[in-house]
């Protein structure tokens, strides 16, 4: 192994003294030799053990790298190491996906130099393989065959995990149990405690902002079993933030103050309408299996108009109900309210809410039924529909007008349509002589309304004629004559 001061990128000052922390006074327990084999960095194979946490992870890789286990490893290693630290925390095993195009851009460097040092964590014994990233399309996986072209191609990401090697555990005094990926640690040493009080106090140091010289003042944080009770004044009551809450918590509600969903009742009127209900329950086949406590919420307008749980199955059974319904409560409290509203039952008033609550404000014009909203709602209706249904009305009296003018049955012109020589009546098939004698001896204008009429003529026939062989298709064949 090479030592610290060899390496210009360590500083020997932050790394701790190994021979302190050690089990023995042995130091030889500490030597730590690089995972160069690549089988030995799989999950399953890696003598080191599962870390979950970042901080713990950050520790040891500041630890690994700054006692100088690796010669190339140094401050961009540590920088990759935050990196994977942040992403440890979307996994509850501390597995972390491992994207050398992402990182790279992140850390500003080379896409071979995060190749090159994320290496350095693996011989470190740092971080461990859970999955080879490969071309393969992960999402021919995740769809199956139900994948198209259109889902596109994803590669199969490389997953790390972040483990600690036996021998920062032993550094730091900690007693383990188990090999690999699954052991854990059981407790620590004396040396263990030591070092753990050392770092305790030095974070707190560092959250006051206090030099190493200058005392840590623990009076304000004693455990209550040690801190002497003071009596109670009044002064103290309107400082604490607890006893202002209080305060709150304890002064005079309205009358008129009800939270959603409360009936007002005491816990045992309560208990004796879920026995009710309990009994309605077994009685009524499709209520079983629901929810006393809802069912007895569902009939608590029975319950408030003094009907027994025999009155109230009684009602139950009169009800059609086909299937059992999904919720059983909920349908029991809309039909109640429908029945009652209907007239179909009869319940003390006040107990079941109307379906429309009348307006108590002024009314706009007098002419509204049901108050202000609805006369809102009505010109909000007529400003947004009137034209598009004006347009619709207009659009079908222009059509009703075209049908009607051309089924109205055509007559032999008068004698004043006919003073001109070779005219012809408009209900007169023309031959293809004639249609040419026509154009030949006749105005433009009577020659265009002949040949016009005799075209509608046509296409009328036409259609009529279509009809008939449809009809004629969908009749049944006749009966053969007797002979």
């Amino acid at each position: 192994m090479q030592h610290v001061s060899a390496c210009r990128h360590i500083n020997p000052a932050a790394c701790p003294d190994v021979s302190k922390t050690a089990l023995v006074a042995d130091t030889s327990r500490h030597t730590f030799d690089l995972v160069c084999d690549s089988d030995a960095q799989e999950i399953s194979t890696t003598a080191s053990r599962r870390l979950r946490r970042g901080a713990d992870f950050l520790a040891a890789a500041r630890f690994m790298v700054g006692s100088g286990f690796h010669p190339k490893a140094g401050r961009t290693t540590l920088r990759l190491a935050e990196v994977f630290a942040e992403r440890m925390a979307r996994s509850s095993e501390g597995h972390f996906a491992f994207s050398a195009e992402a990182t790279a851009r992140e850390l500003g460097l080379k896409r071979r130099a995060v190749f090159n040092h994320a290496r350095y964590l693996r011989e470190l014994g740092l971080i461990a393989y859970v999955e080879h990233g490969s071309k393969r399309n992960v999402l021919r996986t995740r769809y199956g065959s139900a994948w198209t072209s259109e889902h596109g191609y994803r590669g199969t990401a490389t997953l790390f995990a972040a483990v600690a090697p036996r021998v920062w555990d032993e550094a730091m005094g900690r007693r383990i149990e188990g090999e690999g990926y699954t052991a854990r640690q059981v407790g620590v040493t004396d040396a263990g405690r030591e070092l753990a009080v050392a770092e305790a106090v030095k974070k707190q140091r560092e959250r006051h902002g206090l030099q190493q010289t200058e005392p840590v003042d623990n009076s304000g944080q004693c455990t209550p079993s040690v801190v002497v009770p003071q009596p109670r004044t009044s002064g103290a009551v309107d400082r604490g933030i607890k006893d202002r809450t209080r305060e709150r918590a304890c002064r005079e509600k309205s009358p008129n103050h009800r939270a959603k969903g409360a009936t007002g009742w005491s816990a045992a009127r309560a208990a004796a309408a879920m026995q009710e209900a309990r009994w309605v329950q077994l009685h009524t086949w499709w209520t079983q299996g629901s929810c006393v406590r809802q069912l007895a919420y569902g009939l608590r307008p029975f319950f408030e108009a003094g009907w027994t749980w025999e009155e109230i199955a009684r009602e139950l059974a009169r009800w059609t109900v086909p299937l059992r319904p999904r919720h059983a409560a909920s349908y029991v409290a809309s039909e109640i309210r429908r029945r009652v509203n209907t007239c179909a039952l009869f319940l003390p008033d006040g107990l079941v809410a109307p379906y429309r609550q009348p307006e108590t404000s002024t009314w706009d014009d007098g002419a509204t039924p049901h108050g202000p909203r609805y006369a809102v709602m009505q010109a909000r209706k007529a400003r947004t529909f009137r034209p598009a249904a004006a347009r619709a009305a207009a659009a079908f009296e222009e059509i009703r007008r075209v049908l009607a003018r051309h089924t109205e049955p055509r007559s032999t012109p008068t004698a004043p349509e006919c003073n001109v020589p070779g005219a012809h009546p408009k209900n007169v098939r023309l031959t293809r002589e004639e249609i040419d004698a026509l154009l030949e001896n006749s105005p433009p204008v009577v020659a265009g309304e002949t040949l016009w009429a005799q075209a509608e003529e046509a296409a009328e026939y036409r259609i009529e004629a279509e009809n008939r062989r449809s009809t004629w298709e969908y009749l049944p064949p006749a009966p053969p004559e007797p002979h």
